[in-house]
């Protein structure tokens, strides 16, 4: 606070009329906090300046500004001449420009304060205790972080000349939490030392809870991208991939961030014909150029670990509100395993079709209900058989059948059993071959029954 200042006088005016703060608020009709700021250099408004000098009996001109303002005013001019005037104008210009600076200041919610950086005395505009939530003695610790350190650092945080920012928190005496931006700068007297630092604060409550809800967002949109079973792919407008989660990394054994014109880095042929895809090949690929939404395609890759893997990629770009393409994702699930166990199911299936293909022996299979599912081609072709076979004793004796039907019945549940029947009859032409019948229920879902009939000749 300047000595000799506006605070200074209003202060010793106090104390020769042995006034209180209260007295003098109650008498003007504002708060005891706005007095006490009066008291510390702090703004006061034209009509409480003029209102609290008539309370006081002084000249409101020398209480606001002092000696000099009054010499000023009564120095080379005449009592009652046109320079009285306009200097009269010009003084109420500044007042006015003072008021008119606090009220767009209050309207904006914005805080106005000065620091003494001698005597650690803080000024606010009257609007700092409501905006900020918390009692005048709690002000100087919730916006000004820079309060306790040496002169040396104070200029240093500062530099020369420039405004420094800074974002604070504060908890308000209901408990909540509120955020602001302020921006200050250091203020040198003639000599270059540093005597004040003015700033400005803003709620930037709202700013900062937006913030916060993007920062949480993006995270868990990255910890969804990270943890997804899936590899994903994410490329720019032009092309260049821009990010590889870490599912890809497994699948590929790495990842290239290369434009659209090195994606043959990336090797992999088509599932249906063999054929090489190429740089242009991919849905990412095809997705930027082409704004092509595909459909799942199967590929085979070569990874950079040099493992044979197979994928489902697909992609779709992605466009703004403009429909102007801005990127795309494309999506590759890794299905080597199912691939490979669906090469197994062929090879099995193609060698249990291999059992009903040979000229060796015949064999009936039996469904769960026992009727026949599936006869030989060796048998087919001794007996004529018709797809209308049903029943075992449409191939067989019917003393043969029901025989094999009894052993059926009586066979343990849930075990693999076998029995041998001789001296059987086809229906047919066929010489009495001897029967095994083999009865698999370890399933325990749908029971499978193989009959075979080996020739007189085979042991």
């Amino acid at each position: 606070m300047k000595k000799n200042g506006f605070g200074e006088r209003l202060k010793v005016l106090l104390k020769q009329k042995s006034l209180t703060q209260a007295q003098v608020a109650k008498a003007i009709g504002t708060s005891i906090p706005s007095v006490n700021r009066w008291t510390k250099g702090g703004e006061i408004e034209y009509e409480n300046l003029r209102s609290l000098a008539d309370f006081l009996e002084i000249n409101w001109v020398w209480l606001r500004y002092g000696d000099e303002a009054i010499e000023s005013l009564q120095s080379d001019a005449p009592d009652n001449g046109p320079m009285k005037d306009l200097r009269r104008e010009y003084l109420n210009q500044i007042l006015e420009n003072e008021a008119r600076m606090k009220a767009a200041l209050e309207m904006a919610q914005i805080i106005n304060w000065e620091w003494n950086v001698l005597t650690g005395t803080v000024t606010c505009s009257e609007n700092a205790t409501q905006l900020f939530g918390v009692t005048a003695d709690h002000l100087p610790n919730c916006m000004m972080p820079f309060t306790q350190l040496p002169l040396e650092e104070l200029v240093t945080t500062f530099g020369s000349g420039q405004p420094h920012d800074w974002d604070f928190e504060v908890i308000d005496d209901t408990g909540q939490t509120k955020w602001f931006s302020s921006r200050a700068e250091l203020i040198y007297d003639a000599a270059n030392r540093p005597i004040k630092v003015i700033g400005v604060s803003s709620d930037i409550t709202d700013r900062k809870q937006v913030e916060m809800a993007l920062a949480q967002s993006e995270y868990i949109q990255k910890r969804i991208i990270d943890i997804i079973p899936v590899g994903l792919w994410v490329a720019d407008e032009t092309g260049k991939i821009c990010l590889a989660n870490p599912e890809v990394k497994r699948i590929w054994g790495g990842a290239k961030y290369v434009g659209l014109e090195h994606y043959g880095v990336y090797k992999g042929w088509w599932e249906k014909n063999g054929k090489e895809l190429g740089a242009e090949g991919w849905t990412l690929a095809r997705a930027v150029k082409h704004g092509e939404t595909s459909e799942p395609e199967v590929v085979n890759i070569e990874t950079f670990d040099g493992h044979q893997r197979t994928i489902i990629m697909h992609a779709t770009p992605l466009k703004n509100a403009a429909g102007e393409i801005i990127g795309a994702i494309e999506v590759n699930q890794d299905i080597t395993d199912l691939k490979n166990t669906e090469r197994t199911l062929m090879t099995a299936l193609e060698q249990w079709q291999a059992v009903f293909d040979q000229n060796e022996f015949a064999v009936i299979q039996l469904d769960d209900n026992l009727q026949i599912k599936k006869v030989s081609e060796k048998l087919k072709q001794s007996l004529k058989t018709t797809a209308k076979s049903k029943q075992l004793t449409d191939l067989l004796d019917t003393v043969i059948a029901e025989k094999i039907m009894h052993q059926l019945a009586n066979a343990p549940r849930q075990t693999l059993s076998s029995f041998r029947i001789d001296n059987a009859i086809l229906a047919g032409t066929w010489h009495q071959p001897p029967i095994f019948v083999l009865h698999d229920e370890r399933q325990n879902i749908k029971p499978m029954t193989l009959i075979f009939f080996l020739n007189a000749d085979n042991k």
